[in-house]
């Protein structure tokens, strides 16, 4: 069987990492698939999907790097249209991964000790941001 569901989440505009391992689980839960996978899938281009852990050095230290790589402030092509001013975020979020599968053995998220999902969203404004749970199996 395969089951879709859609979170809709406030980041709150700007660079901000969202931990949602404790919603992707519950929803795993809830299907009662005990073997198989899920995918999560970020519906954006100004952010991605990662497996890692939610730690306040490792946020800041990401966010270090993606400065130096990308700075916010910074002449990019993309502002030439004058309809938004995230370059960044669209450089930024094409050096992650829109989406991550993470297997399910005995209806449970197999994730290491520190393993979490984690949405980066690096969004200038604040907007609803969308993330697509699909999980497979039986």
């Amino acid at each position: 069987m395969i089951y879709t569901k859609q979170l809709e989440l406030d980041t709150g505009g700007n660079f901000a990492v969202v931990n949602i391992t404790d919603q992707v689980r519950d929803y795993v839960r809830s299907t009662e698939v005990q073997h198989g996978q899920v995918l999560v899938y970020y519906r954006h281009t100004t952010g991605a999907v990662i497996v890692g852990e939610h730690e306040p050095g490792i946020i800041a230290d990401l966010m270090e790097m993606f400065e130096r790589i990308a700075p916010i402030v910074h002449e990019y092509k993309h502002h030439i249209r004058a309809v938004d001013f995230n370059g960044h975020a669209h450089v930024r979020s094409a050096l992650m991964t829109i989406n991550v599968i993470v297997p399910i053995l005995d209806g449970e998220l197999l994730l290491g000790t520190y393993q979490e999902i984690l949405v980066i969203d690096d969004q200038t404004d604040p907007a609803p941001r969308y993330v697509v749970l699909q999980v497979s199996g039986e």
